[in-house]
């Protein structure tokens, strides 16, 4: 078994570049080697883009509500995410934003109202919301792996630097395919 580590950002074009062609090599990987790939989703919020804590933060609640959710709101924010991109979000107050991203999620099933609600401040000053304690795990969790650019991939531990965001599925099925 190996296990894969594919560190992404939700407001990267490479990262949704890489999880487009994810969302087809994962499955054709399973059904040839049942179990024997662990795939795990790290995100990666970059500070660079504030929107970018916005949008993962959505995610974090969608898996607080309905974990198995969670893939496919990081897909369909990902197709959505060129509305999320500097120039889009410049203007907006936080609460527009987390609005819009809500709006998203809700057309894979998520309830808007239960994602807001898990936005909301647990207090005064920097309390942070229901997901800001997962959030701060998943940042902390990628400084420690020394990850700093999306995308990136570890292999078993290791970080995996011939794997590019423009692999191809055949690039990925014989990357993974030689070590099976």
């Amino acid at each position: 078994q190996i296990e894969l580590e594919v560190f992404l950002d939700l407001c990267c074009p490479f990262s949704a570049k890489m999880f487009a062609t994810l969302e087809e090599v994962a499955p054709a990987m399973e059904a040839t080697h049942p179990g024997r790939i662990q795939w795990k989703v790290m995100y990666v919020p970059q500070p660079w883009h504030a929107q970018s804590s916005y949008m993962h933060e959505v995610v974090m609640a969608v898996t607080m509500i309905d974990p198995s959710k969670t893939v496919q709101v990081t897909g369909a924010l990902f197709k959505a995410q060129r509305e999320f991109f500097d120039d889009k979000t410049m203007d907006k107050s936080r609460m527009q934003i987390y609005n819009e991203l809500a709006d998203i999620a809700a057309t894979v099933g998520v309830e808007k109202a239960a994602i807001l609600e898990k936005l909301q401040l647990t207090g005064t000053g920097n309390s942070g919301s229901a997901v800001t304690h997962m959030l701060k795990f998943y940042v902390k969790y990628h400084r420690a792996r020394s990850v700093h650019v999306t995308p990136t991939v570890h292999l078993n531990g290791l970080e995996a630097s011939a794997i590019e965001s423009s692999f191809t599925f055949e690039q990925w099925h014989e990357f993974l395919g030689g070590r099976l």
